[in-house]
């Protein structure tokens, strides 16, 4: 029998933690050991104070991190200490922050690193190289829409796919429009445009602008269990991977 998967999981309190660990729950070889939160009713209030609370030591395979920049990089540098894999799924993160999971990741351990962990987002995102190759002289505009509690705009998954984008295509990728700026646009943007308001909780949609025809690869999630289910391979997946690196959900779902 294979042992069970402990996990250890900051943010617990929070929106996303929830409804990881209900999906947890309903998963067998896996629970959640430890859960720490500044919110809520958890014990722990920083991941570092597990030190301290009697037998850390072994019984946590895998952290999963859905917070901020802060307490995910707060996260990784106490699993690299440890020698703990990472899953996270934290947006927002500026160049300084990626650079250090990154260093971390390199050195010391193995990190899933991904903006949106669903299975549509990804197949999408490695599907684009293809699309945008067969479509020359296409002009390519996003909206993505979120619920106005999202703190950073565009989304971590709109800027994926526009860095996919420009990858092939080339050009530079623009953030919204500037007023009176709209004509003469030079073909090789991609143009991002972000949209917050209600309880939306992701949704998507590419522009692919030709003659005579526009071609629109939309996505929409329904609820965030989406991005759960995902962390959840993604914890199966990175407990079998010895050598550090830094993983996407590429890697997880082999695409």
């Amino acid at each position: 029998m294979e042992k069970e998967i402990q996990v250890c999981l900051v943010g617990a309190s929070g929106k996303m933690g929830k409804i990881i660990e209900d999906e947890i729950r309903k998963e067998s070889g896996i629970t959640v050991m430890w859960g720490v939160d500044t919110a809520g009713e958890q014990k722990i209030k920083n991941i570092q104070e597990i030190d301290f609370f009697g037998k850390a030591k072994g019984t946590i395979d895998v952290v999963v991190n859905f917070t901020n920049p802060e307490v995910t990089v707060e996260s990784a540098v106490w699993c690299a200490e440890h020698s703990v894999p990472l899953v996270t799924g934290t947006t927002g993160l500026n160049e300084e922050q990626k650079e250090k999971l990154a260093w971390l990741a390199k050195r010391r351990i193995p990190i899933v690193f991904d903006s949106n962990m669903s299975l549509g987002i990804n197949l999408i995102d490695a599907l684009l190289p293809k699309i945008v190759a067969a479509l020359t002289g296409f002009a390519i505009e996003m909206v993505e829409i979120h619920h106005d509690n999202k703190k950073d705009a565009p989304s971590g998954t709109a800027i994926r796919f526009a860095q996919t984008l420009v990858k092939v295509k080339g050009g530079e990728i623009v953030y919204g429009r500037a007023k009176g700026h709209s004509d003469n646009r030079p073909i090789n943007e991609v143009v991002v445009h972000a949209i917050r308001g209600g309880t939306v909780p992701g949704e998507h949609t590419i522009y692919f602008l030709g003659p005579d025809e526009v071609i629109e690869i939309k996505h929409r999630a329904l609820s965030r269990k989406i991005f759960a289910l995902g962390a959840i391979k993604a914890v199966k997946w990175i407990v079998n991977v010895k050598k550090p690196g830094l993983y996407t959900m590429n890697n997880v779902l082999g695409l």
